[in-house]
């Protein structure tokens, strides 16, 4: 990412975040299924489809998961590549930008806004060849470099139809940044309510009964980092997996 993408970026996440704030004296019906969208986007298409490779589609559908994943607005799809690899090479390492050790606020919130921080990232050589390697495929070069106008776009289309509607974009934005914060912060600290390890793997990843199942398989997150490249993580019956699932349905079109 170049400085002024970096730039562009943040101001859009600051400017969500402020329509989420906004959006919760405003709650309605729309909050929920656009929050489960944007986590699936997240979850499912962004984290185990573009990072991890998890599950295969045909080649129009994966056109449509690089919009689905820029719509849910995380991150341009390249850098949710490029971040993401660099988390598992050096989780809980000082270079890890969203560990809890580096700081509870940071890991939680404040690391998506933090220009710092994400050209750190890109400070590590693998990191630069891995984004390299993205913007080859166009659909991520396309979704990647115009990720904030496309967003702009979609609000602006989606507030002529429903103010409502787009409140609950900013809620569901506002709700996904803290459940993916809360993932990064508690399944990475030890003696939190609910955490366990079914592996015991270099780092201190935990799974959390409480965000795994309410952040829809993403907190089983120990059994994530003993095997990255599993697309359901469920290992015992409780740990239900519902980005696991959805990805299993997509790699069937």
């Amino acid at each position: 990412m170049t400085s002024n993408s970096v730039k562009y970026t943040i101001v859009f996440n600051y400017a969500y975040l402020c329509l989420g704030i906004v959006g919760l004296f405003y709650m309605s019906a729309w909050t929920l299924p656009v929050w489960l969208f944007f986590a699936l986007g997240n979850g499912t298409v962004g984290h185990r489809y573009f990072s991890h490779n998890n599950f295969s589609v045909s080649r129009p559908m994966h056109w449509v998961l690089a919009a689905w994943a820029t719509i849910a607005a995380y991150s341009p799809v390249s850098y949710w590549q490029v971040q993401h690899k660099h988390h598992h090479r050096h989780t809980d390492q000082p270079q890890d930008i969203h560990s809890p050790r580096q700081g509870l606020f940071m890991a939680v919130i404040g690391w998506p806004f933090s220009s710092q921080r994400i050209q750190s990232v890109f400070g590590d050589r693998a990191c630069v060849i891995t984004h390299a390697r993205a913007m080859r495929d166009p659909a991520i070069k396309f979704f990647s470099t115009h990720m904030v106008l496309i967003n702009l776009v979609v609000l602006a289309t989606v507030a002529a139809i429903s103010i409502n509607a787009v409140l609950a974009m900013g809620t569901a934005f506002l709700f996904e940044q803290l459940r993916l914060g809360l993932i990064n912060t508690m399944c990475h600290l030890p003696n939190i309510p609910g955490n366990y390890r079914n592996h015991d793997t270099d780092e201190s990843s935990n799974n959390n009964i409480f965000l795994g199942i309410l952040g829809l398989g993403f907190g089983w997150h120990n059994n994530h980092h003993a095997d990255p490249s599993k697309l359901v993580l469920t290992e015992h019956w409780w740990e239900l997996d519902i980005e696991g699932y959805v990805g299993k349905l997509l790699g069937k079109l």
